[in-house]
């Protein structure tokens, strides 16, 4: 009679399927195992798990073996009534010790790459406006039409122009048509809608005169270098400069009752309205 229980726990043991081995008749072998699967599904299987009894009726000694082959080992209170109690009480103490282990390592994926910041836009603007040159005994006056984009964070300007002007001194009539560009260097100030800095600007210059009964036609260089002061806003574009035009060659001009002398140095002064864009 003294070998009934264990008679029956050898039994019990040999009809429970691996991975959970329990050693200890507190709990029901199947009770147990169905509800440890129930709460941890087929990853059971990949566990080994060993149940012993404690020091005491209401404990037992668990071991845990992880899918990474790592143990650790628990000491779990039984404080349920009859066996079944006690069955469903164990299961959830293993899931839980289950779910402390860390979770196996999952196949790495490749990690996702953001994508590149975009450059940011090309701001720039384009105006027009009036122009005004004032040399020994002549005054000459026309339009402008430039544009230009800020770049090297707002340090350097790239400028192109396109202009005509002319004079009617005495009784002749002057005609310039001049296109070029250059570069304008500065910097905004904090606020960002003020630009302030230095230009130099090289141009073809066309120009033509013309007296009463006769006209010439000449090629010549033309270098602006002044100082300018821009304001952008959302959408308006203000802007003014002034300096020295260079003339090359300087030019004599005859006419019946006048002798111009075009060049080498004239002051000049201009503004522009536009657009900003970008």
């Amino acid at each position: 009679m003294a070998l009934a229980p264990q008679l029956a726990l050898f039994a019990s043991l040999t009809l429970l399927s691996p991975p959970l081995e329990l050693h200890t008749d507190a709990v029901d072998p199947q009770r147990t195992e169905t509800g440890l699967r129930t709460r941890v599904g087929d990853s059971l299987d990949a566990w080994t798990i060993t149940v012993h009894p404690g020091p005491t009726t209401d404990q037992v000694e668990v071991r845990l073996r992880a899918p990474d082959g790592t143990t650790r080992q628990r000491r779990v209170a039984l404080s349920g009534a009859n066996r079944d109690d006690r069955s469903r009480e164990l299961a959830a103490s293993l899931a839980l010790l289950m779910d402390e282990a860390p979770s196996p390592p999952r196949s790495s994926k490749p990690a996702i790459t953001p994508p590149a910041p975009r450059p940011a836009p090309v701001s720039g603007w384009l105006g027009l406006g009036p122009r005004i040159e004032a040399g020994p005994k002549l005054v000459e006056g026309g339009v402008d039409v430039m544009g230009g984009a800020w770049l090297l964070r707002e340090h350097l300007q790239p400028i192109a122009s396109l202009s005509l002007g002319g004079a009617a001194p005495e009784d002749m009539s002057l005609f310039h048509l001049r296109f070029g560009g250059g570069i304008a260097a500065g910097a905004a100030l904090p606020d960002r809608r003020i630009w302030l800095g230095g230009h130099v600007l090289a141009h073809v210059l066309r120009s033509r005169a013309r007296d009463l009964d006769r006209f010439t036609v000449d090629w010549m260089s033309a270098t602006e270098i002044g100082a300018t002061v821009q304001y952008r806003g959302r959408r308006l574009f203000l802007g003014a400069r002034t300096g020295i035009d260079l003339v090359l060659p300087s030019r004599t001009v005859h006419g019946h009752g006048a002798r111009i002398r075009r060049g080498p140095a004239q002051w000049m002064f201009g503004l522009v309205i536009g657009v900003v864009f970008g």
